[in-house]
């Protein structure tokens, strides 16, 4: 099971980290302060994160509600370890988005086995 989740995570560029969560890079990057910063790990979401994500933002606005449940997955970016806002999430460029939205997908698979 292991073996075979550290396979499909390698086909997104991702891999599986000691505690469990998922790491990866962007391409671009974020900046927070003067730092660009590329490296990320990825928690799955806990059922907490999903409600305070639809408080913040209305599930029935996706990109919107994914952007808000990736301010609280995101274990860190580099060295920086939070915390996220939207803000920040909204300055990404879109390829970089869609690499944390794909990790997002990665973590709820995670949560399945």
């Amino acid at each position: 099971m292991k073996e075979a989740t550290q396979k499909r995570l390698a086909v997104h560029g991702f891999s599986l980290t000691a505690e469990g969560h998922i790491a990866g890079r962007l391409k671009t990057g974020i900046k927070i302060g003067e730092t660009l910063h590329k490296n990320f790990v990825l928690r799955e979401a806990l059922g907490e994160d999903l409600f305070a994500a639809e408080l913040e933002a209305d599930a029935s606005r996706p990109l919107t509600y994914n952007a808000a449940l990736l301010c609280r997955q995101l274990v860190l970016t580099g060295d920086y370890t939070g915390p996220y806002s939207l803000d920040m999430i909204g300055k990404l460029k879109s390829g970089d988005l869609l690499i944390l939205r794909q990790a997002q997908v990665e973590a709820e698979k995670l949560g399945e086995g």
